[in-house]
């Protein structure tokens, strides 16, 4: 089983890194070149120091074998008994080894333990195979949909009992 750890403000590198492999390679196929474009290293890195730094979510890291972080997964509480979980990457170079299911079951039962009894999330509408993963670990589209300025694409929720 792969190892989980709680992240760190030290962990915004290689938190960058995954993302930005994640945008180029995965997102690259399903997404809007403009998107892809629009995400620089210098955004990305500022926008892992500050979600890290702001000590707002719990993120977890998940390490390959080497030690290196494979993914990450962010979470809080929304509402008295609501979870929310704001971010799972896992890099295209290690997904299919199971970090990503080790990542999300870890932060429901983190969830759980914060006392929620649902929880949702956002996924851009695009992102089929992400729409998939979660379905097949039991999360379903909950009917809402957004369009962020700062993304300028759609994204559907999903929601699930824990």
């Amino acid at each position: 089983m792969p190892a989980i750890r709680h992240a760190t403000a030290a962990d915004a590198a290689a938190f960058t890194q995954v993302f930005l492999d994640c945008w180029r390679v995965s997102y690259s196929q399903i997404m809007p070149e403009a998107l892809i474009e629009r995400m620089t290293p210098e955004r990305a890195l500022s926008l892992w120091q500050d979600a890290l730094g702001a000590g707002d979510d719990t993120y977890l890291a998940v390490e390959d074998a080497d030690g290196g972080v494979a993914g990450f997964i962010g979470f809080r509480l929304a509402g008295p008994h609501t979870g929310y979980v704001s971010s799972l990457y896992v890099s295209p170079y290690a997904q299919g080894g199971g970090y990503g299911r080790t990542l999300l079951a870890s932060a429901e039962q983190g969830l759980r333990d914060l006392g929620a009894r649902d929880a949702t999330l956002w996924v851009f509408e695009q992102n089929a195979p992400s729409r998939a993963f979660y379905e097949k670990a039991g999360w379903r589209l909950d009917g809402t949909r957004e369009t962020l300025a700062e993304w300028g694409e759609p994204q559907v929720g999903m929601a699930r009992e824990l």
